[in-house]
């Protein structure tokens, strides 16, 4: 009789002990048949989900800038400069591998030529149009590239010292540049780059007077890219 009295002290002793347990890890409101995890709180507030940026895909976009124009004959062996404006489209697909970059763009603008060098020469230009590979290294939301290509445009000219009337001629020459660019949003970017193309020598002629021009250009660039 006396092993029951123990045994049942005992049982309620264990009892009453797992009950002040209970109370103690549950919270008030809890019931103990409410599973309760202290830490699922904290977790979702200190979570922060961090934002990807994928370059791989097309994507296309618009730029604006300065460009410069500078050409040489045999009358300007020293050359003269045209400056203007210019405005475009652009667009290509890119390919990543980690974080290398390769990808094709095509591009069509505007530049904005039709002044009188020194020499009473004017030379006119509307339009350029390029097609360029370019290669880079990404690094989270930036990239750093290099790019090279052709391109083509049309360039008229005339000099009242060699006769009236003007000429003009379609030439094809190689363009290469570097930017870089930057992920704003998940599919808008901003870049900013240089690009220099040089168009070879054609042959003019005004009047009676036949002469060859060579042909480079300057342009810089500020752009905004949509990523599909």
């Amino acid at each position: 009789m006396s092993r029951l009295r123990v045994f049942a002290f005992a049982v309620l002793g264990l009892l009453s002990f797992s009950g002040h347990s209970f109370a103690v890890e549950s919270p008030p409101g809890v019931g103990v048949d409410e599973p309760f995890d202290p830490y699922s709180e904290e977790f979702i507030e200190t979570t922060e989900i961090v934002p990807v940026y994928i370059w791989d895909g097309a994507y296309v976009g618009i730029h604006g800038g300065w460009a410069r124009l500078h050409d040489t004959n045999r009358f300007n062996n020293s050359g003269s400069e045209y400056n203007g404006g210019t405005v475009g489209l652009y667009g290509g697909y890119n390919y990543t591998y980690e974080n290398f970059l390769i990808g094709v763009e095509g591009e069509g603008a505007y530049w904005a030529f039709g002044e009188r060098s020194r020499g009473n020469l004017a030379l006119r230009s509307d339009y350029f149009v390029s097609a360029k590979a370019r290669v880079g290294l990404t690094y989270g939301r930036f990239l750093a590239y290099v790019n090279g290509g052709a391109a083509v445009s049309t360039f008229r000219v005339s000099n009242p010292n060699f006769g009236p009337g003007t000429d003009s001629n379609t030439m094809f020459g190689y363009v290469g540049g570097a930017g870089v660019e930057i992920f704003v949003t998940q599919n808008l970017l901003v870049r900013l780059d240089y690009e220099q193309i040089v168009f070879p020598g054609r042959s003019f002629t005004i009047g009676t007077t036949r002469f060859k021009e060579n042909i480079d250009s300057d342009t810089l660039r500020i752009g905004l890219t949509y990523k599909f």
